[in-house]
């Protein structure tokens, strides 16, 4: 499965069906690039990225266990 598929299962779980679109945001935001492009170099960048975007809609809680979950992705 490649790892922009990965992130989206993983953003899935607490975002639904908006997960892509917060995924792609993120992604040109804070990256400059298209979540095709993705490396697991950016899995970092890319967690601090959904932690700030998510938390004020979703809380703190949900916000770090999405930042746990893409950064174990590195793994």
């Amino acid at each position: 499965m490649a790892l922009n598929e990965r992130l989206t299962a993983v953003l899935r779980e607490d975002l639904g069906p908006s997960a892509g679109i917060v995924l792609s945001r993120c992604t040109k935001k804070s990256l400059g690039k298209s979540p095709a492009d993705l490396t697991p170099a950016d899995l970092p960048a890319l967690a601090e990225a959904c932690h700030r975007a998510v938390g004020p809609a979703l809380g703190e809680n949900v916000a770090a266990r999405i930042r746990q979950d893409i950064l174990a992705l590195q793994a």
